[in-house]
């Protein structure tokens, strides 16, 4: 908790959300991930910001007829193309301190974040949350005023709940590689936030997703970075967290006729993991 701003603490709700507090005063009430978004209809579009997103063309996902999952930086590089996003989802929390133009390039767009992120959305940039509805979700074991479980002891509890998280073996116990069935009760980083959107997206049902711009390339960015660039740490990740994370994603979604396909054509991912080619 002594990450969270100062003087900010969050509460659980009657709708299943956080009602935000900054001291005494009440900032926003959050909504449940399935409150917030419903069950997803229409196949899903999750857009990142490798360079290679540029080359995408737009004009077959203008029509609304795919749900469109910006991450991270997206919505800059969305407005420039003339695409509105359905869903904003912002796994790092320091985007809400140096990345928060990226938020005011998608006025009124849903928000899945953490719980650190809106802290300082609270403190710093309060229109950004409270403009827009919004639920917080929490990375594994680091759950809002709770104490770290031991490992036996987390895994022991997962199995009682119907093994709602998917653990890698040996384990990782950062909690960065696995993958979450219900991410509302607890998301895997991956270290890449396209991970937790995929989490995301399947959890509220999409059966047909594709990625743009998961380039995991550690370099530059699709859309302007200005003079504050944020630290790209991708290619440091990639062998450690990112490239298993994703195994664990192949793992856990096999047999469930559930089809994820990775579009850009530099990601050195394997295409084996996904269900088509680049």
């Amino acid at each position: 908790m002594r990450s969270i701003a100062a003087g900010v603490s969050f509460l659980k709700n009657a709708e299943g959300g956080w009602t935000v507090r900054d001291r005494t005063k009440i900032v926003a009430h959050g909504l449940s991930l399935q409150g917030l978004c419903g069950m997803i209809d229409r196949p899903v579009t999750i857009v990142a910001t490798g360079p290679s997103a540029k080359d995408y063309c737009w004009d077959k996902i203008r029509n609304g007829s795919r749900y469109i999952v910006a991450v991270a930086g997206a919505p800059t590089l969305l407005k420039e193309k003339g695409v509105r996003p359905d869903l904003l989802v912002v796994s790092d929390s320091r985007f809400a301190r140096y990345g928060i133009e990226h938020f005011r390039n998608a006025p009124g767009v849903p928000l899945v974040t953490v719980l650190r992120g809106a802290s300082f959305l609270a403190k710093e940039s309060r229109n950004e949350l409270v403009s827009r509805p919004f639920s917080l979700i929490e990375h594994v074991n680091s759950w809002y005023g709770l104490p770290q479980l031991p490992y036996d002891v987390l895994r022991a509890l997962n199995q009682e709940s119907g093994s709602p998280f998917h653990f890698s073996e040996p384990p990782d116990l950062a909690f960065r590689i696995g993958w979450s069935d219900v991410p509302e009760h607890g998301f895997f980083s991956g270290s890449t936030v396209a991970f937790v959107a995929l989490q995301i997206a399947v959890r509220l049902g999409a059966r047909d997703i594709e990625i743009i711009g998961m380039d995991l390339s550690g370099g530059n960015r699709a859309y302007d970075e200005g003079d504050k660039p944020v630290r790209n740490t991708l290619g440091a990740n990639y062998e450690p967290v990112i490239l298993p994370s994703f195994r664990m994603m192949h793992h856990a979604l096999a047999n469930r006729n559930i089809s994820v396909r990775n579009l850009s054509p530099v990601c050195p991912l394997p295409s084996s993991l996904f269900s088509g080619g680049k």
